[in-house]
């Protein structure tokens, strides 16, 4: 029995990426185990429908209602909302640390400057992540759990799984018809990877923007490498999308690409942007990739086993505390 009356999950509407496909996979997963959980869209004076992406997940929407017995839980870009839960009791599941500090990890300077900014219009706490010690906390990652951590408040590991549709072996071809080609999100580590790109033009770089579900399989199915030097605020989905389907992944160390947990590949395959050598180093590996891709490809069989455990991880986690609690 549920230790809630009901559960709301908040959830930007028409929002198609990670965090927002892990808020509806928490509702769809609260819904399976029996309790009263429903998504609740936001702005909250818009009207949205269930993206088409999100389709396949059994969630009901519902409007926001702060009634004592209920659990809010609201993504950790939505702080001062959580503030203001007066009868309710109210949770931060944090999918990101950095988006809650506004933290980009090119410049200290800047990313203090954003978050004042944020704080002048009302977007995040003066006092910081310590004026959220009267709610609940759930983390996403080790990175976000050391955050909380090291800031003296307590939290629920709750780990999502990347889209079950990308959670079978039969996704990875293998080795036979791979091309020499390296894909990339161009939302993530702009700089660096027009860096590279420029340096090394005779490598076939493909950004991963504006592929279907079944466009974007096919590159991960035929690719060699995949590619991610952005600031990882949290446990990312498309690295663990490219490993399954047989893709090589190569990232940089900040944010949560930093730890053997969250991203739990070879050091070898995690390269510091930050060093004057990275681009030297990243050719010397790509190019050892192309030719050597049977071998490297093999390195990465422990993180899919990895990644195909974590439906069950997840779906434990939600039992432990909302089910089996009391």
């Amino acid at each position: 029995m549920s230790q809630f009356r009901r559960v709301q999950v908040l959830c930007p509407g028409n929002a198609v990426t990670g965090g927002p496909e892990a808020l509806h996979h928490l509702v769809h997963l609260l819904r399976e185990l029996g309790v009263d959980a429903r998504l609740v869209y936001t702005p909250l004076d818009t009207k949205f429908d269930v993206p088409q992406a999100y389709k396949d997940f059994n969630v009901e929407v519902g409007r926001f209602q702060d009634i004592s017995g209920d659990l809010i839980i609201f993504p950790e870009i939505q702080p001062m909302d959580a503030l203001a839960v007066k009868h309710a009791k109210a949770a931060i599941w944090w999918l990101s640390v950095d988006n809650f500090l506004e933290r980009r990890h090119t410049s200290k300077i800047r990313d203090k400057v954003r978050y004042w900014k944020g704080v002048l219009k009302g977007r995040r706490p003066r006092q910081g992540v310590e004026a959220l010690k009267g709610v609940i906390h759930f983390s996403q990652s080790y990175y976000s759990s050391e955050y909380l951590k090291s800031n003296g408040i307590p939290f629920v590991d709750l780990y999502e799984p990347i889209n079950s549709r990308f959670l079978s072996r039969d996704l990875d071809p293998g080795i036979n018809g791979r091309v020499d080609e390296i894909l990339f999100n161009p939302g993530k580590g702009k700089k660096f990877t027009d860096c590279l790109i420029a340096r090394f033009p005779e490598i076939k770089f493909t950004p991963l923007k504006g592929f279907t579900r079944e466009q974007l399989a096919l590159k991960f199915q035929t690719a060699k490498l995949y590619i991610d030097f952005g600031h990882h605020p949290g446990r990312d989905r498309m690295p663990r999308e490219a490993a399954m389907h047989g893709c090589c992944v190569v990232t940089g160390r900040m944010g949560a690409a930093w730890n053997p947990v969250d991203i739990p590949i070879t050091d070898k395959y995690k390269l510091d942007s930050s060093l004057p050598e990275f681009e030297t180093n990243f050719g010397a590996l790509a190019k050892d990739i192309f030719v050597n891709f049977k071998q490297h490809h093999d390195h990465f069989d422990a993180y899919r086993d990895r990644i195909m455990t974590e439906p069950e991880t997840f779906r434990s986690q939600i039992a432990a505390f909302f089910v089996n609690s009391n």
